[in-house]
């Protein structure tokens, strides 16, 4: 089950058309990001998709290659680790369906009807932390957030292209200014 809410959650971010992509980013003003050279991936474990996993380290370790950093296998001055979550929004929606006319209390009356849907949208999330190696502390934080896109014809080149966008929009102001 874990396993298929991690594929969910970061299919929302390979997901084209309609898009609802929501990007933030969160730094420490104390941390200099001028000293860090270097990045080396650290697996959390949350994200069980093999295909996925390459994907996302591919695309942000292009996008950090593109900001200066240089990746490392081991050793490197930011730890970065990839955090994807799977939630659902609820959308309502009430349509009228009926008639009527008449005034006040003694008027003349139609008759209607109402119908209420309840949908669920499934929403992903995926988050980039950056983590000081040598502090261990949290350094940086891009948070991504979509709806689900669940068009089967998505291709593999549509869902690399979806996060490759993601990724520059996640990491547009980096490094932060103090």
């Amino acid at each position: 089950m874990k396993r298929t809410l991690a594929l969910l959650a970061v299919a929302v971010l390979a997901a084209a058309g309609c898009s609802t992509l929501s990007v933030s980013t969160d730094f420490d003003k104390a941390a200099d990001f001028s000293s860090y050279k270097t990045f080396t991936w650290k697996d959390t474990g949350e994200l069980k998709d093999s295909l996925w996993t390459k994907r996302i380290e591919g695309v942000f370790s292009d996008t950090l290659a593109a900001k200066g950093l240089k990746k490392v296998d081991s050793g490197g001055d930011l730890w970065v680790a990839a955090h994807p979550r799977l939630s659902k929004e609820t959308q309502i929606n009430t349509y009228n369906t009926g008639w009527g006319y008449g005034y006040g209390w003694y008027g003349y009356g139609g008759m209607g009807m109402a119908t209420t849907t309840v949908t669920e949208i499934p929403v992903g999330t995926l988050m980039i932390d950056l983590v000081d190696a040598k502090k261990k502390e949290l350094v940086w934080r891009g948070v991504a957030s979509d709806t689900l896109n669940t068009d089967p014809s998505r291709t593999a080149e549509d869902r690399e292209k979806k996060l490759r966008d993601v990724a520059a929009q996640m990491f547009a102001g980096y490094p932060p200014k103090k």
